[in-house]
């Protein structure tokens, strides 16, 4: 009997001793499953404690988009971040649908992509997946927003009529997005220099001086651990070089 308490007793010291580290997982869309050397955890975002130190296999799925899987290496002590982009599955079929939810702001009509619109039951605007031109008509006339859509997922829109142009509040790391060359973090200061044009920010201030003219994001630039998160929007006018 005390040898199997001594057995037992060692055990849970050598469990005890084992190091291990956290997972922090997000992907665009979010509410993605999560697998982790085979076994399913939850869904995005994520956080999973008490792994293991070394190598894990994560695999991420949702419904109308390419699965994905990468290694990663969680170190003792630390959180690792992993961020993952879905790409869309080609089937040759329609998209599924997505939705739109329009937040703060007293609506008499909407429209989208020039087309008035009514909501669903459940107040939300149905509309296909991608990029579409949403405008409402307020008291103080019509404001037009660019919407990004994805499939079964819904998509919430803040109108602020009194803060021009009313951005998203959706970050992203921008190492997903550039090389981390193009990045510059020297104190409270970001500087970003890619696709033609110099970002200038500081962290915690939502304001973002872009070739030279202040804009209003709505979000701040943000570190979560060394990376360096930005608006998605701000992100994706960058890469994709327009001005």
């Amino acid at each position: 009997m005390l040898r199997r308490l001594a057995a037992v007793a060692a055990c849970v010291l050598l469990l005890a001793a084992v190091p291990t580290g956290s997972l922090y997982v997000t992907t665009l869309p979010s509410g993605a499953d999560v697998w982790i050397d085979g076994t399913y955890v939850g869904r995005t975002p994520l956080v999973v404690d008490a792994l293991a130190t070394g190598h894990h296999t994560l695999g991420v799925t949702k419904t109308g988009w390419r699965p994905l899987q990468l290694d990663v290496s969680i170190v003792a002590g630390q959180t690792t971040l992993s961020s993952m982009r879905f790409e869309q599955e080609r089937a040759g079929l329609r998209p599924p649908l997505g939705s739109i939810s329009i937040h703060c702001v007293v609506a008499a009509e909407a429209f989208l992509d020039g087309v008035e619109t009514a909501p669903s039951k459940d107040g939300t605007y149905p509309a296909s997946a991608g990029t579409h031109q949403l405008a409402v008509r307020t008291a103080r006339g019509r404001i037009t927003r660019s919407v990004t859509v994805w499939p079964q997922t819904r998509t919430d829109v803040l109108f602020q009529p009194d803060v021009e142009p009313p951005r998203p509040s959706v970050v992203a790391p921008a190492e997903d997005y550039m090389p981390k060359s193009a990045i510059q973090v020297e104190g409270e200061k970001v500087v970003v220099r890619y696709g033609g044009h110099e970002v200038v920010a500081h962290l915690g201030l939502t304001m973002y001086r872009i070739d030279g003219k202040v804009v209003d994001y709505g979000q701040a630039p943000t570190m979560i651990g060394s990376r360096l998160y930005l608006p998605l929007d701000l992100l994706t006018m960058l890469s994709s070089g327009t001005r």
